[in-house]
């Protein structure tokens, strides 16, 4: 009996330490860049560090190098972080690129004069901005979904990226689609719009000048 329990209480001394976060100082830093399939939560923060859940903590892998954070599993567990879940506070950011999987979201808006976002390899970035300028780019069927609002937005697609913009509102849009890829952007004055060699693009908000270019195939069209 004294063994059986000596046996329970250290299976749930194993559970309860993997059950608990793992909280990294990191350093200053301004671009994030996550791959194998982590779950990304960006906070801002007056101290940048991660606070990382679920499983496999033990076995995510946090890098700064010259202000650039890469967040990725060990290499044994590659592609394997669907089930990690990582809070990054920070203090200012520059690029979100997200890789291999990984999904990335904000508890709020992110407000600065501008920002990059990437996605590849099925990547998916859940953004809420309110700046002046933000450069989106998705290849490889990344996914880039925006809310909030810019003065202007400047967009590429590339093999079947994706861009959900239909309520991010800007003044002015330019966005190029190669190879094929979908869009749905919302512009109040101008939209320079481009597709070759197939992509669909969507306008939204009814703005006063639509500039565009088909080469090879695709889809151009105002929604309202």
């Amino acid at each position: 009996m004294k063994f059986i329990y000596t046996v329970v209480c250290c299976f749930l001394t194993t559970v309860i330490c993997a059950q608990n976060p793992i909280k990294k100082e990191v350093g200053d830093f301004n671009e994030v860049k996550v791959y194998d399939l982590i779950a990304i939560n960006l906070i801002k923060s007056d101290e940048a560090k991660v606070v990382i859940k679920g499983e496999d903590v033990e076995d995510v892998v946090v890098v700064n190098k010259n202000g650039k954070l890469k967040i990725r599993m060990n290499t044994d567990k590659i592609f394997n972080g669907d089930e990690t879940f990582v809070a990054v506070y920070y203090k200012e950011l520059d690029v979100i690129d997200g890789n291999e999987g990984a999904f990335i979201t904000t508890n709020e808006l992110i407000e600065q004069s501008s920002i990059e976002l990437r996605a590849q390899e099925g990547a998916h970035l859940k953004v809420g901005l309110d700046v002046d300028k933000v450069e989106i780019r998705a290849v490889t069927g990344g996914i880039v979904e925006t809310r909030g609002k810019a003065i202007s937005q400047d967009i590429t697609l590339n093999t079947g990226g994706i861009y959900e913009g239909k309520s991010f509102e800007t003044k002015n849009t330019s966005i190029n689609i190669k190879a094929a890829g979908e869009a749905d952007v919302n512009a109040s004055k101008v939209v320079d719009a481009r597709v070759t060699a197939g992509g669909d693009i969507y306008i939204y908000g009814n703005p006063d000048k639509v500039n565009e270019k088909r080469t090879f195939g695709g889809r151009i069209k105002r929604m309202n």
